[in-house]
């Protein structure tokens, strides 16, 4: 069975994108959508016990540090959180750490990082 993997950014393009990239690695995943904070938190009871968060850090009302945060405080350990976002300066390796994320990394064109960040948890 594929894994689920949730992919929380507001903006649809990336969203797409990302997709994209994942369907072209070959990667035999599960792919669902989330625009806001709100709306991944409520979904990522979907992804137990073992799947994966995408998660930008630019979101409507909450921002993904937060976001991070309570999908750890509320989820099951096995999933892990990736935080990736556009916005070079918005990638604090601190701060995602302290907000729980399990990796992170710099969108790009090709999604090669997240890629590589998401083959090494399936």
């Amino acid at each position: 069975m594929p894994r689920k993997i949730l992919i929380i950014d507001d903006d649809k393009g990336d969203q797409k994108l990302m997709q994209d990239a994942l369907v072209r690695a070959g990667l035999e995943v599960d792919i669902m959508v989330a625009e806001t904070g709100e709306e991944g938190i409520k979904k990522t009871d979907e992804l137990k016990p073992n799947g994966i968060v995408i998660l930008d850090t630019v979101l409507p009302r909450i921002d993904g540090f937060a976001t991070c945060e309570e999908i750890k405080k509320n989820g099951d350990e096995n999933v892990k959180v990736i935080i990736c976002t556009g916005v070079i300066d918005a990638v604090d390796a601190k701060k995602a750490r302290a907000a729980g994320a399990d990796d992170y990394c710099v969108k790009t064109e090709d999604y090669e990082a997240l890629i590589s960040v998401v083959k090494r948890f399936l």
